[in-house]
């Protein structure tokens, strides 16, 4: 997808960055994409990333640091697509908090993408962030291909496609004179999302993960021959990546000897045993192995990522600041509500409808947990049963963006239908796992999903929402006797 840029003359963050002096011989860059307007994740499982009051914490630590550290961003940055019009109020409120928290960090520079522009130009350059499309801060200058203006490190910002779309741009772009590529803007904002550096080409290529999850941190030594153009260096995430792969593959041979020892090849599986040893050392060494100096005679870089985890502090000013938009958000939400009353569809003929766990379905004389008692005592005991409070203890059960998987049958027929109105539909029920039980409860023992399949599970537990996801070990979680368990 090509972006749309915008260059808005005079736009300034209300906190701006720190310049570094001009006769530094380092600096260090902090880089965010793809932010969606997400202030926040729910919050409902564990190791949830993101947050802008980690972020903000985080980039103050590292201000400390490292005194002229400059945040940057590659765009993308207030809004997640085009508006909704149910949503539209609400996705405004988001969009001004994420513009008020970003100018507290003092964001020094970013590019303009059609997400950005969803609202239209007059709200982009209400939020007072410096949008456009060159810049030079202290001894960096920032800018799309084609208008990095000079400055000691250039540094090109690449609003399209990513690392896919950016990497064949460097061979170009390092003719240019360019040192460094920052790439942003995927068909969506959770494709492809990963953090991402491209080392070995013209020019490194750097990717972070959307939505505030992580910050890319990259310190670069301007002294030495700058003829000879920069040493990019091994940093602690490509010695993690290194490491990671070292075990993974471990894992692998060691369940290949188990498996070659229960056919009773055990030359094979000594030979694959001593191979996983080979790896564990490997990752042992890699471990223990200093991280490269960089060279006195030429410039240098590294490269790192920083996750914005749930063990990070949070800013008080900016915890504010998302606190107040939760508020709002609520509100707009509760009174869109209201306003449309949007009744449940109507189901097809003859197709079932949801019942929930209490009441019997017409037709039926008892309702779920009465009917499957032991079922009912052991969901009781899992999480699903406290899905809708963990949006309450957050003050997040208006939010339609959460939602969604916290009640039974949003949207569906005889499901919670608005966010005013999920009596009897709080929870991950049974019916959200097993289909909606009309016409099971009228007619037993048919008419029901007995084993979800995957793709059930995964409409929820996605990989930013349920980090920690794996489909087996999870299922096992919600069995238990009566519910699919001895």
């Amino acid at each position: 997808m090509k972006a749309a840029l915008l260059l808005l003359a005079g736009a300034s963050a209300a906190a701006p960055a720190p310049e570094p002096p001009r006769a530094a011989a380092s600096v260090t860059i902090l880089y965010l994409a793809d932010l969606g307007g997400q202030l926040e994740p729910c919050g409902c499982s564990a190791d949830q990333r993101g947050g802008l009051p980690r972020l903000a914490a985080l980039v103050a630590r590292l201000r400390r640091e490292n005194p002229g550290a400059l945040l940057v961003a590659g765009g993308d940055l207030l809004f997640e697509g085009p508006l909704d019009p149910e949503r539209r109020e609400v996705a405004l409120v988001r969009a001004r908090a994420a513009a008020a928290a970003l100018r507290g960090m003092g964001l020094a520079a970013t590019v303009a993408g059609e997400r950005d522009l969803a609202a239209g130009e007059a709200f982009l350059r209400g939020s007072r962030l410096p949008f456009g499309e060159t810049r030079r801060v202290g001894v960096v200058g920032l800018g799309v291909p084609g208008k990095v203006p000079a400055a000691p490190l250039r540094v090109a910002l690449v609003h399209r496609g990513g690392t896919r779309e950016a990497a064949p741009l460097a061979a170009a772009l390092r003719a240019e004179g360019v040192d460094l590529v920052l790439a942003a803007h995927r068909e969506a904002l959770t494709d492809d999302d990963v953090n991402r550096a491209l080392l070995g080409g013209p020019v490194p290529v750097v990717q972070v993960q959307s939505r505030g999850q992580s910050l890319a941190r990259i310190d670069v030594r301007l002294a030495g021959d700058r003829a000879r153009g920069f040493a990019v260096l091994e940093g602690p995430a490509q010695r993690e990546e290194e490491i990671d792969l070292a075990e993974q593959r471990a894992a692998e041979y060691r369940r290949r000897a188990a498996a070659a020892h229960a056919d009773g090849s055990e030359e094979l599986a000594r030979a694959l045993a001593a191979k996983v040893d080979e790896l564990l050392e490997r990752a042992r060494a890699l471990r223990q192995a200093p991280l490269p100096e960089p060279p006195a005679d030429r410039p240098s870089l590294t490269v790192s990522f920083l996750p914005v985890t749930q063990d990070l502090p949070e800013d008080p000013a900016v915890r504010r600041i998302v606190d107040r938009a939760h508020a709002a958000a609520a509100r707009a939400d509760l009174a869109a509500a209201r306003a449309g009353r949007r009744p449940c569809p109507a189901p097809a003929p003859g197709a079932p409808v949801h019942v929930g766990l209490a009441a019997p379905a017409p037709g039926a004389a008892r309702s779920c947990r009465e009917c499957h008692p032991a079922a009912w005592a052991q969901w009781r005991s899992t999480p699903h049963a406290r899905a809708y409070a963990t949006l309450e203890k957050r003050r997040r059960q208006l939010d339609l963006d959460c939602v969604a998987c916290h009640v039974t049958g949003w949207r569906e027929p005889g499901g919670a239908c608005g966010v005013d109105r999920v009596a009897g539909r709080e929870d991950v029920q049974c019916e959200a796992c097993h289909g909606p039980a009309s016409l099971h409860a009228a007619d037993p023992p048919g008419h029901i999903l007995r084993e979800p399949p995957e793709e059930r599970c995964r409409a929820c537990h996605t990989p930013e929402h349920s980090t920690r996801f794996e489909p087996r070990s999870y299922r096992k979680r919600v069995l238990g006797p009566g519910h699919g368990a001895p």
